[in-house]
């Protein structure tokens, strides 16, 4: 049985090779089959804890028995075996992991000593046999191979000129990354072991999408997670339970450009020593908050990824809230009381806002939320994104999708007079809101009375309620297709 190997050898000088090496099986250890199950809990940081049961097959004589496959990003003081029938003893005496294929230096530190067959690459060229006497020097542009033929030592001037190299397998060389386990020769060994251990590479991300009625009162929702596996194994229909910590329901420090929450200032709380304002991660804890089961066993590939579906809402209740709120300050250090143009400024972006309940039973798991409208047998219109928060079943949440198409608004002071000087005023303005959409819309028009906190509505042209914060009112305007609407009021200070 023969293995290819391409070896990259890149030292100080920048040398880069490829080599074709050999390597005969004439005694290898006794290897582990390949697990008959695998759990994954993994994490959104990249830590994972994997469970999985390994057949074991008799030990080499000295107990030797090889674990693969293992990740190589293990952490071998992590493992923990137990045989999985009663009253059976590992008998485990010591252990190690070794990956002699990882680079080049690790194998022919490996093969030290053993047979090795060198064979050029000119033809008709006679290769050179013998155990490697000395460990090449792969930092040399042309590394010369020593070996100890029969007539003597043997001196192959250039290791990267050769066809290919043969080694002979020790019995403790580890292909692949492997566990050795020497075993207690005088216990029998177990015929299978339940294995755990912690190691790094895997992580999840989720994505959410929905597609938004006509009416705009519900979505069809699909959750999404990606896993990433960053390491050379392979985990074939494994069980994938995703835990997400403390720290990960809180922005990055440094946050994508494409990241919905890069803009958002980063949220500050108090540190430990009760003084010290910290960023919400820094001062949140690694301990898990909330898990999500995968419901179907998932094959995840070597250095690839993988996208599951975790959850998906054919109709999701939601409500949609179109809020104009236009009041712009081209400074601050106006005089609030009685500078007339304290607040002149005015936008005219018109905000979707998603509103949304958790009515399923699988809590969702913070991740872009990316919004389209329209029917899906056509193409859909972009309404916009957000990010999602970790949302529990039964809680809700109100998202940010940015301007709404076909929509804007004009707010305009009309007037402003002091009634007593210093201490009443009266201001009034006039706001519009057009729709060049081809539905007829809703829309909440926000204006905050940020003058004082002494203040009543002297007139206003059409209905309002208290605001959702502090010293505001919301007036609800229906704008027909195609139609513009207006209202005025005039708010009467007192300090």
């Amino acid at each position: 049985m023969r293995t290819t190997l391409e070896v990259e050898m890149s030292k100080s000088y920048r040398i880069v090779q490829t080599l074709g090496v050999a390597v005969l099986a004439a005694a290898v250890a006794a290897r582990a089959a390949n697990p008959r199950s695998v759990s994954l809990t993994i994490q959104e940081n990249g830590s994972v804890r994997v469970s999985e049961i390994h057949d074991l097959p008799p030990a080499l004589p000295g107990g030797l028995v090889a674990v693969a496959p293992v990740p190589e990003t293990i952490l071998p003081a992590t493992v923990a075996a137990a045989p999985l029938e009663r009253g059976s003893s590992l008998g485990l005496l010591s252990q190690r992991y070794a990956w002699d294929l990882a680079d080049a230096d690790a194998f022919f530190r490996a093969a030290l000593g053993w047979p090795v067959t060198a064979h050029p690459a000119a033809p008709g060229a006679a290769p050179v046999s013998g155990p490697l006497a000395a460990l090449p020097d792969l930092s040399s542009p042309a590394p010369q191979l020593l070996v100890e033929a029969r007539q003597g030592l043997a001196l192959v001037p250039d290791l990267t000129a050769l066809a290919r190299v043969e080694f002979a397998s020790r019995p403790d060389t580890a292909r692949e990354p492997t566990l050795l386990w020497t075993l207690d020769p005088s216990t029998p060994a177990p015929p299978s072991v339940q294995l755990n251990y912690a190691a790094s590479g895997l992580s999840w991300e989720a994505s959410h999408d929905a597609i938004l009625s006509g009416d705009a009162r519900s979505v069809a929702l699909s959750t999404r997670v990606r896993i990433h596996n960053g390491t050379s194994r392979a985990f074939d229909r494994a069980t994938v339970r995703l835990s997400l910590t403390e720290k990960g329901r809180y922005a990055p420090l440094v946050p994508d450009a494409a990241d919905p929450r890069a803009a958002a200032p980063v949220a500050l709380r108090y540190a430990e020593d009760g003084r010290t304002l910290v960023p919400e991660r820094t001062a949140a804890s690694a301990a898990v908050t909330v898990s999500y089961d995968l419901p179907a066993a998932l094959s995840i590939p070597a250095r690839g990824d993988v996208w599951a579906t975790l959850a998906d809402f054919p109709a999701l209740p939601v409500e949609t809230v179109l809020r104009y709120d236009g009041a712009r300050f081209d400074r601050f250090n106006r005089n609030r009381r009685a500078d007339p143009e304290y607040g002149a400024g005015s936008s005219s972006v018109v905000e979707t806002r998603l509103a949304l309940r958790n009515a399923g039973k699988v809590p969702l798991p913070p991740g872009p939320f990316r919004v389209l409208r329209g029917d899906p047998s056509v193409p859909l219109e972009w309404v916009g994104t957000d990010w999602l928060p970790a949302l529990a079943p039964g809680e809700s949440v109100t998202l940010r999708l940015g301007p709404a198409a076909g929509l804007s608004g004009r707010r305009e002071r009309k007037a402003f007079t002091e009634t007593e000087p210093l201490k009443a005023a009266e201001e009034s303005f006039e706001i519009s809101v057009a729709n060049q959409t081809p539905f007829d819309r809703t829309v909440e028009v926000l204006e905050h009375l940020y003058r004082g906190d002494r203040w009543e509505i002297a007139a206003a042209s059409a209905p309002y309620e208290p605001g959702p914060v502090p010293d505001s009112i919301v007036f609800r305007l229906p704008v027909k297709a195609g139609a513009e609407r207006t209202v005025t009021y005039t708010v009467r200070y007192a300090w």
